[in-house]
């Protein structure tokens, strides 16, 4: 491209743009409206921005006693006054803008210094009158860019202007005419168009439009970038169809030893999952599928199941968690459950060391191992599964999608995949899931099991603490236990929030004569599960501790958490911390406070907590309060690169184009789309 040459090529290139199209689709992300028209001598001092058009009268270069300081003035005259434009810094305006050039300024117009006459603006943002060219930068409406490297926004408008003239109408149209004649849609020339310009292919020029998301020049493009998405999911479910994988069905005398470990009756919801699973096991081809519930609705029981019956089939599974306190809660669990069966279990983290973890993987590679928990350690050399057939990874977004390729995607000597189960405790709105998960099966747990009691919650100011903990008193009185728990671990000079190892001390005078436990992430990792046992144990009373407990702890008789600082955690979090409580029969409650710091926005956001304590309200709230990076953590849920679509906003365009991608794959009206436009395959997060 012309004026694109090698170095700023290779800038370009490491913010994502290396085609044209990818700079077209560097939308602008906002819009300034710079189509006022003002003759300069209506112009009132310290009145609206708007544009003028004159002619240079005079120009003069200035050169300050401030080294590398410099101003230009030129005087613009356009028949009903004169106007001085004064620029800082640009010296390289005394090139062009000189005697009888006519141009076009926008800025807003102040009073000169008291000693001169008649108004000036300061830096105005200018265009020559150029007959051969459109006007890009005034007296329009005008796109205002997000930085790229190596394009200043006044050449970058004027590059995009004219891709847009000569590039525009070559691009591939891959939308049947009929498609967006139905949804009202128009042509990918023209949303590019009007994308950079409004009103420049005859669509409205209002700022506003665009900025409520609701230009249809916008929504094609939307609309276009969801159905590429949806259909690449398709495919790969597609080219999956072909993947050969164990056929696991149980006989009569199976069913009847897989309902004898189950120490309760299945929910109904249970049950509906394990009858999903089952035709999957079934069908001869990889299950992927997900298992999303709230904290506790008995995901890992299905799991364990389900494992078994790989088991009795003579397959091996292997149960991946991101942490060591909940792989080897898991690990507690599956062995109690396993120890009424003929099968094996290990578990294997970074603690198992020495001849125990040899000898653990040689019975793991010799198929003496039925069942084999872990945690990231089951991706390292020298794990080596004899017949791995099924997988679950457990808090699946907390792993990168690369870490769960590693495990998911080994195939056996035959040639077959396992049957793949990725589990999530922090349910997934509907729009998130069809992006994270679309080339998925999701399955959900919506029953809490029985026992389970409802979490009474509060939010409250954190004046409010001596009271909170006076309830702590009288909750351990009765019985129970209580989690305090607490943003920091050590106090910080840059954070205003409370820290463990400081206000253990404060919580300790409170309650004299009670037992308090720390736990957070710099312990030492056996301290640690010291602590967390005592408490589990309940020899203490009290755990004072950092998010660390949020999954991995399971202590039925805590009845009572208390959040500090809670304006600091997003809402998803914040409920599954409040799921660490309600694990057992006593009546249980939660308190958020927050600190003085709180913004008005921040409290109405944690009295969705109060409101409801559906884990799929709290998920859709957060999701539209905080963005699906925030939400989920974008580095680890690999969510993908959406250049125009906004999955918050867009939920409604989303399943629209879920719908049209299986209407034309089914019709064979796809293969346009086989040329990526918008993705490319980095950009894709692979499920599988």
């Amino acid at each position: 491209m012309k004026g694109i040459g090698p170095a700023r090529a290779r800038e370009l290139a490491e913010s994502g743009v290396v085609t044209v199209l990818d700079l077209l689709l560097h939308l602008p992300f906002r819009y300034e409206d710079r189509s006022r028209l003002a003759t300069i001598g209506s112009l009132l001092p310290d009145g609206p921005a708007c544009t003028v058009r004159g002619t240079v009268l005079s120009s003069r270069l200035i050169r300050t006693r401030r080294p590398g300081f410099t101003i230009f003035e030129a005087l613009l005259d356009d028949g009903t006054g004169g106007l001085r434009l004064v620029f800082f810094n640009q010296p390289y305006l005394a090139r062009w803008m000189v005697k009888g050039a006519t141009l076009y300024a926008f800025g807003a117009p102040v009073v000169q210094a008291r000693f001169a006459r008649g108004l000036k603006m300061e830096n105005p943002q200018i265009e020559l009158e150029d007959t051969e060219s459109e006007l890009v930068t005034v007296a329009r409406v005008v796109p205002i860019y997000r930085r790229l490297p190596g394009l200043p926004p006044r050449t970058r408008r004027r590059t995009v202007a004219t891709l847009l003239d000569s590039m525009a109408d070559r691009l591939p149209e891959r939308l049947p005419a009929a498609v967006r004649e139905r949804l009202s849609l128009p042509t990918l020339a023209e949303a590019l168009r009007e994308a950079h310009f409004p009103g420049s292919a005859g669509g409205e020029a209002d700022p506003a439009l665009w900025e409520r998301r609701a230009s249809p020049h916008l929504t094609r493009l939307v609309f276009e970038e969801l159905l590429e998405f949806q259909l690449t999911l398709l495919e790969r479910r597609r080219r999956r169809v072909h993947h050969a994988a164990p056929v696991l069905a149980a006989d009569d005398a199976m069913r009847e030893r897989l309902k004898a470990l189950l120490p309760f009756a299945l929910t109904g919801a249970q049950k509906r999952v394990v009858r999903e699973m089952r035709d999957d096991f079934r069908s001869g081809r990889p299950m992927r599928r997900l298992l999303q519930g709230d904290v506790g609705s008995g995901k890992t029981i299905v799991a364990v199941l389900a494992a078994v019956l790989a088991a009795e089939c003579g397959y091996q599974t292997a149960i991946m968690a991101p942490t060591e306190i909940l792989a080897e809660q898991h690990a507690r669990n599956i062995f109690t459950l396993l120890g009424k069966t003929r099968f094996t279990p290990a578990l294997l983290t970074a603690r198992v060391k020495g001849k125990p973890r040899v000898q653990l993987l040689d019975a793991l590679a010799g198929g003496r191992v039925n069942l084999l928990v872990g945690t990231h350690a089951l991706l390292e050399d020298p794990v080596a599964f004899l017949r791995l057939g099924f997988v679950v990874v457990d808090e699946q977004h907390r792993f990168g999608v690369a870490q769960r390729a590693a495990l998911t995607s080994r195939p056996l000597e035959t040639g077959e995949r396992p049957h793949v189960l990725v589990m999530s405790a922090t349910p997934i709105p509907r729009s998130l899931a069809l992006t994270l998960y679309g080339d998925l099966e999701v399955s959900t747990l919506d029953e809490r099991p029985p026992g389970r009691t409802p979490i009474a919650s509060r939010v409250l100011p954190d004046r409010a603490r001596r009271d909170v903990l006076k309830e702590i008193e009288a909750e351990i009185a009765a019985g129970g236990q209580a989690y305090v728990v607490m943003p920091l671990i050590e106090e910080s000079d840059k954070i205003e929030a409370r820290a463990v190892e400081k206000h253990v001390e404060e919580i300790q005078a409170a309650l004299p004569g009670r037992r308090i436990g720390v736990v957070h992430g710099r312990l030492a990792s056996d301290d640690r599960e010291k602590a967390m046992g005592e408490f589990a144990a309940g020899r203490s009373d009290v755990l004072v501790a950092t998010t660390v407990i949020e999954v991995g702890v399971d202590v039925p008789n805590a009845s009572y958490m208390v959040v500090e600082n809670a304006e600091r955690f997003g809402l998803a979090q914040l409920h599954q911390l409040r799921g660490r409580v309600g694990r057992g029969r006593r009546v249980s409650r939660c308190v958020f406070l927050y600190g003085v710091a709180a913004s008005p926005d921040a409290r109405e956001r944690l009295a969705v907590l109060a409101r409801t304590d559906d884990g799929f309200v709290v998920a859709e709230e957060d999701l539209k309060r905080r963005g699906p990076g925030d939400a989920l953590g974008t580095r680890q849920s690999g969510l993908p690169l959406f250049r125009v679509a906004d999955i918050v906003r867009d939920g409604a365009w989303l399943q629209r184009a879920r719908d049209e991608a299986v209407a034309l794959e089914a019709s064979g009206g796809a293969g346009p789309f086989a040329e990526r436009l918008f993705f490319r395959g980095e950009q894709v997060p692979e499920a599988d």
